[in-house]
């Protein structure tokens, strides 16, 4: 088995969670108890974690997690999305034109956990040899 990051955030609403993280993000939902479910989303074991109490609201900037994709991925993906209310930040394109050409946008989760959605033009440019 190769290593697979895992990652667990604590949601307002299990079923909510579960729903926006498959049918907005594309995640695959394995185990599942009343507690928690596993997503696998993007090559990452998210654990969504049924504990209310412990969301964050607003979430700082800062704590955010996200993915890195291909450019046609994130141009297809982000234009889902594009004026919806999950919307925290734009899609932006940065440093056009020069080797580090990137492009972000923030979306929320429904229980306020915020996801990154980025790409590079040349992620050999930035990433190095991650970007094989």
């Amino acid at each position: 088995m190769r290593p697979i990051f895992h990652l667990s955030i604590p949601v307002r609403d299990l079923q909510e969670a579960v729903a926006f993280y498959a049918h907005e993000l594309g995640a695959n939902i394995g185990r599942r108890t009343e507690s928690f479910a596993d997503a696998l989303l993007f090559g990452t074991q998210v654990a969504l974690q049924n504990d209310p109490e412990s969301v964050t609201s607003p979430m700082p900037r800062t704590r955010h997690f996200g993915v890195t994709l291909r450019w046609e991925e994130w141009e297809s993906l982000t234009s889902r999305f594009t004026g919806g209310p999950l919307v925290i930040e734009p899609p932006t394109i940065s440093y056009e034109g020069e080797p580090t050409e990137q492009g972000k946008m923030m979306i929320v989760d429904p229980s306020g956990n915020l996801i990154e959605l980025k790409t590079y033009r040349h992620p050999d440019k930035i990433l190095g040899p991650l970007a094989g």
